[in-house]
């Protein structure tokens, strides 16, 4: 299997260097790398670029190609611009950035993956960082999840002719309950970055390939130990301010045999690990025999703030809002008028000013006949 490796590049000189060096230490060195450097943005750095500049072209000791932007194309667009360039001559791709420091047996272990895994068509990327979620380790090396990682990844060129930069894909996912838990499960941060995208505040491309291979409900290998370091959470990049939350134990000593499982796919310890992370407590509520039926008047902050307990209490069966429809972790949002089409025990509801929560418990008591004792009031029970 042709596999090119891929590190894209701008003006941090420092980081830049502390990727190469690992590189040129790794146990199997790249195939072929290709170094994309995005042009210089008016008024940013040009001595900090040419130093990269003078970095990426010192490299010789791997076959490379140094492909230098005429403008500056932004972080997104050069990086799936440069994966489709590779993908004209490769059958996969590694993808480094510039602060995703690998380990000795990096590469190694990807190329492994690759090979394993190129006929399960189920499995769509392939992932050197290890999540900062907390997993009992198995007697393979990986676990299948359902998450993409931008941070030292690969996938295969049948699997990436799936990307699309659609914009209403998690809308669209959102209007089907099976597909609204799936993204709920894997993806509640997702809208947010969306948002960002539009808003200027942030210029990601993996937000599209993440959402498309969780509609596809697209398995990502993980390893349970990170062949990845990232050192851009030092204010320095697009997306990361300062922060030690996605720090992970690196294994950085030599090892050539990975165990990889032939079959793979989400295990129940790691759908539930990563929930705290970028994952819904609703998308896991189910209905048991100490758990009252609920349905829950707002879905809003307040409720996702206190969505752990309430799942963990109650069976969450429905939502009713004013403004939104369709589906939310795989439960059903109706409409106050709907509500006579439901049985239930209690409605929960989740309104941060008391006025309008006093108002609504008035409204259902009223026109709807809900007995006042079947009406909980969120903002007496919960943190606000």
């Amino acid at each position: 299997m042709k596999i090119a490796t891929l590190l894209f590049t701008y003006h941090r000189s420092y980081h830049t260097g502390q990727v190469i060096s690992a590189l040129k230490r790794s146990t199997i060195q790249p195939q072929k790398l290709f170094v994309f450097q995005d042009g210089l943005k008016q008024g940013d750095d040009e001595f900090q670029w040419r130093e990269v500049n003078n970095l990426i072209n010192g490299i010789d000791w791997c076959d490379k190609e140094v492909i230098i932007a005429e403008y500056n194309k932004g972080l997104a667009n050069s990086i799936v611009a440069g994966i489709n360039y590779a993908f004209r001559e490769y059958d996969a791709v590694i993808v480094l950035e510039d602060d995703c420091v690998p380990t000795v047996n990096f590469i190694d272990f990807m190329q492994q993956c690759f090979d394993k895994y190129k006929d399960k068509k189920d499995v769509y990327s392939v992932s050197g960082y290890s999540w900062p979620i907390t997993l009992e380790k198995t007697e393979y090396d990986v676990y299948g999840g359902g998450r993409i990682s931008s941070w030292g990844w690969g996938t295969w060129k049948d699997r990436w002719c799936s990307y699309e930069k659609d914009y209403e894909l998690a809308s669209k996912m959102k209007k089907d309950k099976n597909a609204s838990e799936n993204l709920a499960l894997w993806g509640m941060d997702l809208e947010d970055t969306l948002v960002g995208n539009v808003r200027g505040i942030c210029d990601s491309w993996a937000v599209f390939w993440a959402l498309n291979v969780i509609a596809k409900k697209g398995i990502c290998i993980n390893p349970y130990e990170s062949f990845i370091r990232n050192i851009g959470m030092d204010g320095t990049g697009v997306h990361c301010g300062v922060t030690d939350q996605f720090e992970v134990k690196c294994i950085d000593e030599k090892k050539h045999d990975f165990c990889l499982p032939d079959n793979i796919g989400f295990l129940n310890e790691t759908i539930k690990a990563f929930i705290p992370l970028h994952g819904s407590y609703t998308a896991l509520n189910r209905q048991t025999a100490d758990r009252s039926r609920v349905l829950v008047y707002g879905l809003g902050n307040f409720y996702l703030k206190n969505e752990k307990q309430i799942s963990h209490e109650y069976y969450v069966d429905k939502f009713i809002d004013r403004s939104k429809k369709g589906y939310f972790a795989g439960k059903e949002i109706i409409k106050l008028r709907q509500l006579e089409q439901c049985s239930f025990d209690k409605i929960i509801i989740m309104l941060q000013d008391e006025k309008e929560n006093n108002k609504v418990a008035y409204d259902i008591s009223k026109n709807y006949g809900v007995p006042e004792e079947k009406i909980i009031s969120g903002i007496s029970k919960y943190d606000v």
